[in-house]
């Protein structure tokens, strides 16, 4: 009688228990919320997070598996966005939207689409159930039990990232910060404005704005010019807030030392009509991003062009 050594049988109990959890481990996604296996048992997180995240008003993305062969093992895996949402008695259950009916072959990955129309709807719940139709009749299981994975797709939210004061001081948030948004390819918004007391009250103005361009200097110093507009009659006075001469653009340029240049031009002669250097606090919103983003800049990373420097034009041309 042959005996298996106690290491060798350890070592085969852990293999069992460890492909057992592969088997039950649910698919993968950022901002999962909740799921469940084939014995619909919870894998991951719990109802009332998912219930929170539908309340809240999230967009939620449902995942599911199917086994044919009840070996454990998902042999057909789908992503949906959770398209009605409804929330009875501490359950979740969502709609899927219909798609046209999909034939899997059965020994190969291909997919096919039947000639003759038909669609299919599903509804799958935190039950780890789901239930099927066809708009042709063609009848399938009341309910599978499968493995359902539910997702919140709610992106970050953009957050203050720095505020330099109107001489490049910090007033919150950190210089890294701002960089690694930028060099991530972040969208990046800024926002300053004015408060002062006039005539016994207290009047304000701020704004917001997307940059059109944004640049690094020395790895230390943000510079941004602002998109033009028509230039206004006031911008601190609502009843003044009119177009002045639809001609006369403004534009602007500020940095992370405070400097605030605005321009205006008459785009029709291309007389600068105004200019007003002026300094400001500055606010940098956008998603954080990890700080330690590569720079932008390298060696070698602009060179001239040789074979085409007959093309180039003086800078004072």
């Amino acid at each position: 009688m042959s005996h298996t050594h106690p290491l060798l049988s350890a070592a085969l109990c852990a293999l069992m228990l460890l492909t057992s959890a592969l088997a039950q481990a649910a698919q993968d996604c950022p901002g999962k919320l909740f799921a469940t296996g084939f014995d619909r048992q919870t894998l991951h997180g719990s109802r009332e997070n998912l219930i929170a995240a539908v309340q809240r008003g999230e967009i939620i993305r449902v995942g599911w598996e199917l086994d044919f062969d009840g070996n454990g093992k998902p042999d057909m895996s789908h992503w949906s966005e959770a398209a009605f949402l409804s929330v009875r008695l501490g359950e979740v259950h969502t709609q899927v939207l219909g798609i046209h009916r999909q034939k899997p072959a059965r020994d190969s990955g291909d997919m096919t689409l039947p000639e003759e129309y038909s669609e299919w709807r599903g509804l799958l719940g935190t039950t780890g159930v789901l239930q099927g139709s066809f708009s042709d009749g063609t009848t399938m299981p009341d309910s599978i039990a499968v493995r359902i994975t539910w997702c919140s797709e709610n992106r970050a939210l953009p957050t203050l990232l720095f505020r330099n004061g109107s001489h490049g001081e910090t007033l919150a948030g950190s210089r890294a910060a701002l960089l690694a948004a930028i060099r991530s390819g972040q969208t990046v918004h800024m926002g300053w404005g004015l408060s002062v007391e006039r005539d016994g009250r207290q009047r304000s103005v701020e704004h917001v704005i997307a940059p059109i361009y944004l640049g690094i200097v020395h790895g230390e110093e943000v510079v941004a010019q602002l998109p033009e507009h028509i230039a206004l009659q006031a911008y601190a006075d609502v009843d003044r807030g009119l177009f002045e001469d639809p001609a006369v653009m403004w534009r602007g340029m500020m940095t992370t030392t405070g400097s605030f240049d605005a321009v205006w031009v008459n785009r029709a002669t291309g007389e600068v009509v105004r200019r007003f250097p002026q300094r400001a606090a500055i606010s940098w919103y956008g998603v954080p991003a990890p700080t330690g983003t590569p720079a932008l800049s390298m060696p070698g990373g602009v060179i001239v062009d040789a074979a085409r420097e007959a093309d180039r034009l003086p800078r004072d041309h």
